[in-house]
């Protein structure tokens, strides 16, 4: 299981489909009337449209129980468009933590629910014993154990197989011994989406290239977790060669810096713009911690792009 964030939610509110879209800071303005119902994670209603949140106080207990707006409906001619183009939106499911299958071992995040700050936290995954409790390992930030109450609330989200799964709970119990791990309450449901295989997503991330003939540098403006394509005013390698990149990303907020190895698949002058080379590649080789973030990015940007 690799991590994934996932940047939207689905419940059934009164039998009918309803997406959410986690709200920031940003999207509320205190004394400006909401352009929208505010929903919690479970699809209700805390607040209706036009009213007027007055304080950061009252902004701020919001936060905590996490707060969510619904994603606008589609029409036939966009939910076709959106098949087409390999959008996950209509993919969406709500399953139990038993039809996940999760498993010792797997990695997961933990995510504060807080108005100013959000941490993310990465853990492993130690078992569960239903309907109780979930075991995960006590998260670390920079080498020390960082403190949790019982009682605070988190996003937890992964991504099993090809799966991107998401679910609030709450810390049950904190324990040091005989090693450090957190009780999380167990869910009562689990909101799930398949992401496609073949999902691509435009960017601008400049990487350099280490190949056969010599170090080079290009844009990266296509990517997936499985390779990229490249722009750059010359070629920078040659079909069949393998090379190193070297990029940074930066998934929700996370700026990660990597080195992935690759083998160049295609070589071509760009069909829009003339005296450019684009270079097709395909990462190998992956490490489980690359092929996380990656994944992070690309679906990050998927919603970003669909919704």
């Amino acid at each position: 299981m690799a991590l994934c964030y996932i940047e939207t939610y689905c419940v059934h509110v009164m039998e009918i489909r309803v997406t959410l879209i986690p709200l920031t800071e940003k999207d509320i303005k205190i004394g400006t009337p909401l352009p929208w119902d505010l929903l919690d994670v479970e699809g209700k209603i805390l607040m209706e449209q036009s009213h007027i949140v007055d304080s950061q106080p009252l902004l701020d207990q919001l936060f905590k129980l996490g707060i969510f707006r619904a994603a606008p409906e589609r029409n036939a001619a966009e939910e076709k468009l959106a098949e087409e183009s390999g959008s996950p939106a209509n993919e969406m499911q709500i399953s139990s933590l038993a039809q996940i299958q999760l498993a010792p071992g797997d990695l997961v995040q933990l995510q504060t629910l807080h108005a100013n700050h959000t941490e993310r936290y990465q853990v492993k995954m130690l078992g569960f014993h239903a309907p109780i409790s979930i075991l995960v390992t006590s998260p670390t930030s920079q080498g020390k154990l960082v403190f949790i109450k019982e009682g605070q609330q988190f996003l937890v989200r992964g991504f099993v197989g090809k799966d991107a799964v998401a679910y609030k709970t709450r810390v049950i119990k904190s324990n040091l011994s005989p090693f450090p791990y957190l009780h999380l309450a167990y869910p009562e449901s689990v909101q799930s989406m398949r992401i496609r295989g073949s999902a691509r997503v435009p960017v601008e991330l400049v990487t350099s290239v280490q190949a056969p003939r010599g170090k080079g540098s290009a844009k990266i403006v296509d990517l997936s977790w499985g390779g990229a394509r490249m722009l750059s005013p010359q070629s920078v390698a040659d079909k069949g060669d393998d090379v190193t990149l070297a990029f940074r990303i930066n998934p929700s907020g996370l700026d990660v810096y990597l080195t992935i190895k690759a083998k160049v698949r295609a070589v071509s002058r760009d069909e829009i713009n003339a005296g450019v080379v684009a270079t097709g590649v395909e990462f190998v080789d992956l490490n489980d911690q690359d092929r996380l973030y990656l994944t992070n990015m690309v679906y990050q940007n998927l919603l970003k792009d669909n919704l």
